[in-house]
Formats: structure tokens, C-alpha cells, sequence
């Protein structure tokens, strides 16, 4: 599910998922439309040898771990569960349980919640207890956060293997030992329509709010100046001074790191020194949110501490948000194949900087591609003796598979 920054306070409650026939069945009649006119997606597409493999799985412990570039994949995913007839339980961040209603209807469509950043072991036990039972799929995006470029793939977190090797030990009694299934699938999203206006009317909106001319620039010119227009307002804002001969690459990076240290610093958080720029995201992430959902105990001095630590990290929210939703971004995603897809994710990007929002925008197809499945149970010995090095090579495997798929994907894309 999307990571969500938002300032209103948190439940830290469990959510488990709730046995339900009719609301399922409610949301399948509903859905289909919901995508139309608040999504934009006009129809997911699956083609018959993914919905094949899927089948063959039937009746044995599954975990689906699609890619997540945008807050309409587990929507995306719900249709697939009724492509094969059947329900899935999907694993879901918090914060997105906050407002009852909804809370009310993940439940019963089989979502349950788990706290990033803290050890939160209702969500863990439920897990394990699902993939044990074996009754349904299990959908769990593995990169954990949205990075909003639909051709990026953030790096997968081991906690998706790590979930089945546990599950295995609690079956590992029957023997043989039973096979568990990670799936790789891949989402991708085209237009279905010419996007051009919608282009010129975006960047006609950037331009106006930075104050920008045309100046009868191509299409790609004009995001080019837009991007340059945001990263020296960010730079002149963190007071940051760009060498006269830094290109935007070198310039979007170094704001990148001035904002993860600054982050980092105020969380009293150390990196080594090598460690990817995602890693530590996702360290800074997982830190915000155990700060705020931790139920702090002992005196009231005590907790008067824990409130006060909370307010602290309050005002980096803005930062946060900000370094995420660069985190992915580099001068060239668009030339590289110059598809209306890729431009039109660095227009939302650039939007949600400059407006703090950015629409839907379509009518878009899902398109779905599910990869060669993992048998976990194949590499449980070793597991055993080296788990480490297992979680990351069946973890890498899972990640360089959806990477395939969606570069295969990729020639369906609407050419600029």
C-alpha cells in the first residue's frame, strides 16, 4: 500500500482481516466503476498465461508481491482476485485503516494492517497464521513504498521470503514439507487516448505558478525548465549553492542528500557509509513511524517525553515527503524511451511538489504480467544454514523478475 505522510493521529491498533462473503461480492459490482470515474482506469488486462500460472497455484500456500508505482495498485490486484474467482488477503499500512468506514471495508475484503518501523508482531502472527492455513493468495507489495514512476522499481525488502521461511518452520512437522509459492507480478499502466492536451495543460500550470515562458520549447523542453525551476527554488530554500558546472542529475542527488541527512540528524540516526540512498529512506521512514505509533509507558513525566519527541518530528514531514517523492527521479527517465507515460510521471511528480497534489489521469489500462513462481520450499535447507544469504537471493530473484516483466511491458507504452 502507499506510504502516506499525513499529520493526524495515528491508531496503532491491529486490524485483522474479517470473514466476509457479501462485501467482497458488493465491491466487485462497484469497483469497475469507482476505477472509471475516481481512478481513471479503464479495464485490467491479464493475459491468459498469467492467469494460468495463478490457476496452477490453486489450493497451495501463495504469496503475489507486485510492484507498487502508484495508490491504484491494490485496486488493481482486487480485480485480478476476481479474474480467478477468488478473495485474497492483502497486508496494508496503518494509517490507512484511520477512518472507520474504510477500516470497516478493507477488513472484509480481507485487508489487515501492520505499523512500519516497529516490531509489530499481531501483523506477523497473522501472517504467518495466513500462509499456514493456506486458504487464500496473500498480496504484499514488497518495495513497501510508492515511488510514483510506474518503470522504477524501488528495491524489494526480504520481509516477503522471510514471512514463507517462517511459515515453513511451523510446517516443516509434515513431511514432505508442503510447497509455498512467491509469485512476481508486474503492473503497468498505459493511456488509451492522445495525452497531448493534457500535457500542455499540466506544464501550462506548472509554468504559470514558477513564473515560466515557453518560449515555443518542446514538450520535453519545457519539463526540462520546469524541473530546473523546482530544483533551484529548493536549493535557494535549503540554502544550498549549485556548482556552475553541476547538471540536474548531479543537482536533484545532492538535494536528495542534503535531505536525508538533515532527516537523519534530527532522528539521531547514523547510516554506513556505502548504504543505498533507498535504505536509507526506508531507515527514515520506519523510524517517523515508530516514533509516532509507539504507546509510550511509565510516569507521566515519562509520557509527557514520548509527546514531546512526537512534536519533534512533526515538522519533518515536509522534508520526508519530499526526499520520497524525488527518491526515484532523475534527469533522463523520460528520454530514455520518451513514452506519454514516463512524461506524465514526472508532470505528477513536479505537481506534487509544486501543488502538493496531482490527478488521476486517464482512461489508463492495468496491465498485469505474472512471472515463473518461487517454490520457498526449495531453498529451506538451505535457509537453515544460511539464512541471510537466502532472504537475499530468492528476494533479488522475486525483484529482477518484475524488472523483466515490466521492461517486456514497456513496448505497449504510447510513444511522445
Amino acid at each position: 500500500m502507499e506510504l502516506s505522510l499525513h499529520r493526524r493521529k495515528r491508531g496503532v491498533d491491529f486490524k485483522p482481516p474479517k470473514d466476509s462473503r457479501l462485501i467482497p461480492a458488493l465491491m466487485c459490482c462497484l469497483i469497475p466503476l469507482t476505477n472509471r470515474t475516481v481512478f481513471k482506469i479503464d479495464g485490467v488486462k491479464v493475459d491468459e498465461e498469467s492467469l494460468g500460472r495463478l490457476r496452477q497455484l490453486d489450493g497451495h500456500r501463495t504469496v503475489l508481491t507486485p510492484n507498487h508505482p502508484t495508490d491504484r495498485d491494490s485496486i488493481v490486484m482486487f480485480q485480478l482476485s476476481k479474474f480467478l474467482g477468488e478473495q485474497f488477503n492483502y497486508l496494508a499500512a496503518r494509517e490507512l485503516f484511520d477512518l472507520a468506514p474504510i477500516a470497516w471495508l478493507l477488513q472484509r475484503c480481507g485487508v489487515y494492517s501492520v505499523i512500519r518501523g516497529t516490531n509489530d508482531r499481531k501483523s506477523y502472527r497473522m501472517t504467518v497464521q495466513l500462509l499456514v492455513e493456506g486458504k487464500r493468495k496473500l498480496v504484499i507489495f514488497p518495495e513497501g513504498l510508492t515511488c510514483w514512476q510506474n518503470d522504477t522499481v524501488m528495491p524489494f525488502q526480504e520481509g516477503v521470503p522471510l514471512f514463507g521461511f517462517w511459515a515453513l518452520e511451523k510446517l516443516a512437522k509434515q513431511r514432505p514439507v508442503p510447497p509455498l509459492f512467491l509469485v512476481p507480478v508486474a503492473i503497468k499502466y498505459i493511456y488509451l487516448r492522445n495525452m497531448r492536451r493534457e500535457i500542455h495543460r499540466a506544464l501550462a500550470r506548472l509554468e504559470q505558478r514558477l513564473r515560466l515562458s515557453p518560449d515555443h520549447l518542446s514538450l520535453h523542453e519545457r519539463l526540462r525548465h520546469v524541473g530546473e525551476a523546482v530544483v533551484a527554488s529548493l536549493e535557494e530554500e535549503y540554502g544550498v549553492r549549485a556548482g556552475g558546472d553541476a547538471n540536474l542529475n548531479a543537482r536533484i542527488q545532492s538535494m536528495k542528500e542534503l535531505l536525508v541527512v538533515r532527516i537523519a540528524t534530527a532522528l539521531g540516526v547514523s547510516f554506513d557509509r556505502d548504504q543505498a540512498l533507498a535504505a536509507r529512506i526506508r531507515t527514515l521512514v520506519n523510524t517517523v513511524d515508530r516514533i509516532l505509533h509507539e504507546e509510550a509507558q511509565g510516569s507521566g513525566y515519562q509520557l509527557d517525553l514520548h509527546r514531546h519527541r512526537q512534536a519533534e518530528v512533526e515538522p519533518l514531514y515536509d522534508d520526508l515527503s519530499r526526499v520520497l517523492r524525488f527518491v526515484a527521479t532523475y534527469d533522463g527517465y523520460v528520454r530514455e524511451t520518451m513514452s506519454v507515460e514516463r512524461f506524465l510521471d514526472i508532470i505528477g511528480q513536479l505537481e506534487r511538489e509544486v501543488f502538493d497534489k496531482r490527478p488521476n489521469r486517464g482512461p489508463c489500462r492495468a496491465l498485469i504480467r505474472v512471472g515463473e513462481p518461487v517454490n520457498l520450499t526449495g531453498y529451506f535447507d538451505r535457509y537453515q544454514r544460511d539464512r541471510r544469504g537466502v532472504l537475499g537471493y530468492v528476494t533479488t530473484e522475486l525483484e529482477d523478475s518484475v524488472k523483466a516483466m515490466l521492461m517486456e511491458l514497456g513496448r505497449f507504452a504510447k510513444p511522445l
